[in-house]
């Protein structure tokens, strides 16, 4: 049946791009997680919270928590309190860490704006709202299904 080779081809590239990505982190010898979240809080135009990082990562908390943990152990990331909020804290980058964001992450970055540039602006656009509308079509569909909960 076409649908069934349609799913089996783009099952098959999302494990190609997380391998890619887990592969490249793996070169830098930093973990998945922990290289999502250099990724994350490098990339972001506004300062990043850890409840930021799992609503953009879809990591499940713990995992994130503990990359966090690892890369403050390791003086790559601070965490200083919000104010104004109860204990909500913001990631900063280190001077290690932006080090090591502008030997790995930032490559990755470099890279990433290649493909994009190669592809095209107006496909990569095309793709980014092919992506989205099937998206949003087989989560409504995993909802009506009961596979997923609203």
């Amino acid at each position: 049946m076409i649908t069934d080779d349609y799913l089996a081809m783009i099952a098959r590239q999302e494990k190609q791009f997380d391998a890619l990505y887990r592969n490249a982190g793996a070169l830098f010898n930093i973990p998945d997680c922990a290289m999502w979240v250099l990724y994350f809080v490098a990339s972001s135009q506004e300062v990043l919270s850890q409840q930021d990082l799992i609503n953009q990562m879809m990591f499940p908390k713990q995992t994130i928590n503990s990359a966090v943990a690892s890369l403050q152990k390791k003086g790559l990331l601070e965490l200083v309190v919000i104010p104004g909020t109860r204990n909500r804290k913001k990631i900063i980058l280190t001077d290690v860490g932006h080090e090591l964001v502008s030997h790995t992450v930032a490559r990755m970055r470099q890279a990433e704006c290649q493909a994009v540039e190669q592809m095209g602006f107006e496909k990569m656009e095309q793709y980014i709202a092919l992506y989205q509308e099937f998206y949003s079509h087989l989560h409504d569909q995993f909802i009506k299904e009961g596979v997923l909960h609203e």
